[in-house]
């Protein structure tokens, strides 16, 4: 059993704790998520730290600290979502602690979000995702993965949503009754280049700090064919890599989750190394805006 991210000798810079989060109840379509955390954590072993297009190495800019794997109740995704808010409480300081969180289906990213809403009153959320997750609820739970983001917002948290291209009827009206200055939406097949993107996002965000969310699915199933809900057309990862760099101006990266990785041994390990690949960009990306030295 892999524990580790990345397995780093290393001790320099942000000290980010790691938290394998292996829940998976309310999932509508394909299984597996439950293994995302300990592919992800496999497949770091073997992803160089080294970033030739940045010229830099995550290793310098950060490491790793694995909390224990989450043990998740058997009473329902509420019961669950309230469980790990207690933990995050007991065990980290969401006004220092830096967290990676990796699911398990996208519903475990509430509580990491409304944990540094509590330090943060001024928290912003950059989801990166297939679905608008904006149902208010999906199979009679208002806290399903399908519901998320319905969540983050009731909390006052402006959000940005990217990459979205399948979408209820409901979350559709839900996006244009709420258009307004706490919320942006670039659906998938409107995209900019990544770089003019992120200055929309920069304009956006100003200087809250910022929590990112990162569904598996957001990435066109080519490259990402390891989820439960595939949707084609999704955001490649060269965009990824160039829009990360530019997106970090004034804002401030608090904590970070990847969500919905559901392991297929048919094709490989091609999946979880791409989740590797997006979770170090972000981090060494953000990490390099903020000047982090120790």
């Amino acid at each position: 059993m892999y524990t580790e991210y990345l397995d780093l000798d290393t001790r320099a810079g942000q000290k980010v704790k790691v938290w394998p989060v292996p829940y998976e109840a309310t999932a509508s379509f394909a299984k597996g998520a439950r293994a995302g955390p300990q592919a992800i954590l496999q497949a770091s072993y073997e992803i160089e730290t080294w970033d030739e297009k940045l010229g830099a190495d995550l290793a310098d800019l950060a490491h790793f600290q694995s909390i224990p794997f989450f043990s998740a109740p058997v009473s329902g995704p509420e019961d669950c979502y309230r469980k790990m808010l207690d933990y995050l409480r007991g065990h980290c300081d969401p006004s220092s602690d830096f967290l990676l969180t990796l699911g398990g289906e996208h519903s475990v990213a509430l509580a990491p979000i409304a944990f540094y809403r509590e330090a943060f009153p001024d928290l912003a959320v950059l989801q990166v995702d297939a679905h608008a997750d904006l149902r208010d609820s999906f199979q009679n739970s208002p806290y399903s993965h399908a519901c998320v983001m319905a969540r983050v917002r009731e909390l006052g948290i402006p959000v940005v949503q990217l990459g979205v291209r399948s979408l209820c009827r409901e979350e559709s009206e839900v996006i244009s009754r709420d258009a307004g200055p706490d919320q942006f939406v670039s659906f998938a097949w409107d995209v900019k280049a990544p770089e003019a993107t992120a200055a929309q996002v920069r304009a956006f965000l100003g200087a809250r700090p910022l929590y990112i969310t990162f569904d598996a699915d957001g990435l066109d199933p080519s490259i990402m064919p390891g989820t439960g809900t595939p949707e084609p057309g999704g955001l490649g990862y060269g965009w990824l890599a160039d829009f990360w760099p530019h997106v970090f101006g004034d804002a401030r990266l608090v904590g970070l989750d990847f969500c919905e990785l559901a392991p297929q041994p048919a094709a490989g390990v091609v999946s979880e190394s791409v989740a590797v690949k997006c979770i170090n960009k972000i981090l060494l990306s953000a990490f390099l805006a903020r000047g982090v030295e120790d």
